[in-house]
Order: structure tokens, then C-alpha cells, then sequence
């Protein structure tokens, strides 16, 4: 991780490891350049919820006392895309709030900064929560509050307030639509819609690894979902159905619609 490694001695073993060192180092780099305004960082995603793979994504939301300037945005940004670069991981998906915006969240939340960067993904910056799709982050707070693994500040239930049911439910609607519309993953579709389901149905949310064991026993296809593990294990020696895969998303859609 360059001159930002928290860590010293010999790097860690394996996915959770690198995912865990690397979010140490954003946090760390996070807290140089915003001081005390910077409240709190956590890891959400497989850094909180566990499962991670050699292609996953560093998933961090920061929480700062108030949101910065458009020009200190842009500078945050650039530090952190050339931070993440350097990481033998996919790269850094980071969202930064203001304190007041995740107090109490909004159907569609108030994000200061929305940041994509790194080896193996698109750059992308956002400074307008008007131009992404709500669901993602409504999502991320969510297992922000109910999961978020703290890399500096207090525990999330402090900081981020509840989110309605129903939103929430909505929010995995559109999930499975973006999903079906624009992923051109199979196996992350199928993934997906295995967590969206487990939650909807428990009100649990969990890896994408124990949300697909929890599938397995109520799908009419247990095909798909053990093959979209082993693709993301690696092996793709059992390729997915296009046909199957939205038919599976269609029978999780389904269930949402019948829970709302």
C-alpha cells in the first residue's frame, strides 16, 4: 500500500486480509487530509459483512462534520484514486456523508462524495447524489448501521439513524432491476438477488457467500445459485444461463413485491 500501509511487517493472507489492510490505509489517509473533521470511517460490504474474493471492492463509507467545498472534494478524491491504484485488489468504492445526512437518511441519501478508482475498475467521481441511482446507497447504510466495521470513530448505530422498511424494500427492488438492465456479471446478478432476498424475508443482511447457502434450500434452481459461487470462486467450468438468470431475479422480485 505505498507510504500509506498501517500495518507493518509482512503483508496479510488471502481477500478479507488485503480488504482489511487497505481500508486501514484509506481511513488512515482520510484522517491526514480532513483532521478533526473527519468523524468516522467505516468498511461496509464484504469488509463488514465478510466473504470477500480476489476481484472485490474495498467498500468504505466516511462520515465528516460538515460537507466540504467542491474543490476540497476534488482534491479528497484525487489523494484517495491515487491511493487506491496501488492496491492488488479491484479498487476503492468510497461514499462520504456529512454528519447531518446520515443522522437521519433520506430516500434518496445526501452523499458528499461518491468516488470509483482503482487497478481494475472505471474511475468515477460524483459530487451529486441526483445523478446515481439511490438504491445503492440506501442499501450501504443500511448494513452500515446494521454491520459497518468502525476503522476510526464511534459505532454506526450512533451516527447513522434507521431507515424505513419499506424504503429499504424498494431500494432491493431496483437493485434486482439495475441488476438484470446493466450487470454484465451473471454471477453477481444471482449473488445479489440472494442477499436482496435473505433481507427481505429475514430482515438480515449478510455476505453474498451465506446469502446464497441460505437460497440454496428455497430456490426452485439451487443450479444457478451453486453455480454463480463457483464462478466467483473461480471456477467457470459451469457457465450461466442468461434465461435462468433472470428467471431466478424475476422469482426474487416476486417475493419483494408480495413483502411490501
Amino acid at each position: 500500500m505505498g507510504t500509506d500501509r498501517t500495518a507493518a511487517g509482512a503483508l496479510p493472507t488471502g481477500p478479507d486480509g488485503l480488504v482489511a489492510e487497505c481500508g486501514r490505509a484509506a481511513a488512515g489517509l482520510l484522517g491526514r487530509l480532513l483532521g478533526d473533521e473527519l468523524v468516522a470511517a467505516y468498511l461496509v460490504g464484504s469488509g463488514a459483512l465478510g466473504g470477500a474474493a480476489a476481484d472485490s471492492d474495498v467498500d468504505i463509507v466516511a462520515v465528516c462534520a460538515a460537507e466540504p467545498p467542491d474543490e476540497r472534494r476534488r482534491a479528497l478524491a484525487a489523494r484517495l484514486a491515487e491511493l487506491a491504484m496501488t492496491w492488488p485488489l479491484r479498487g476503492l468504492e468510497l461514499v462520504l456523508y456529512a454528519r447531518a445526512a446520515v443522522a437521519v437518511p433520506a430516500r434518496r441519501p445526501r452523499f458528499a462524495l461518491n468516488l470509483n478508482a482503482g487497478p481494475h475498475m472505471p474511475r468515477r467521481l460524483s459530487l451529486d447524489p441526483a445523478t446515481e441511482p439511490a438504491h445503492w446507497f440506501l442499501l450501504d447504510l443500511a448494513i452500515l448501521r446494521d454491520h459497518g466495521r468502525p476503522l476510526t470513530g464511534r459505532p454506526p448505530r450512533e451516527l447513522v439513524g434507521p431507515i424505513p422498511r419499506r424504503w429499504l424494500l424498494e431500494a432491493v427492488r431496483d437493485s434486482l432491476a439495475w441488476h438484470e438492465a446493466n450487470e454484465p456479471a451473471l454471477q453477481q446478478s444471482v449473488l445479489n438477488a440472494c442477499r436482496g432476498w435473505r433481507f427481505t424475508e429475514e430482515g438480515v443482511w449478510s455476505s453474498k457467500a451465506d446469502a446464497a447457502a441460505w437460497a440454496l434450500p428455497r430456490t426452485p434452481d439451487p443450479a444457478t445459485v451453486e453455480a454463480a459461487l463457483a464462478i466467483r470462486a473461480g471456477d467457470r467450468s459451469r457457465p450461466l444461463d442468461p434465461a435462468r438468470v433472470r428467471a431466478f431475479q424475476r422469482h426474487v422480485l416476486d417475493r419483494v413485491e408480495r413483502a411490501s
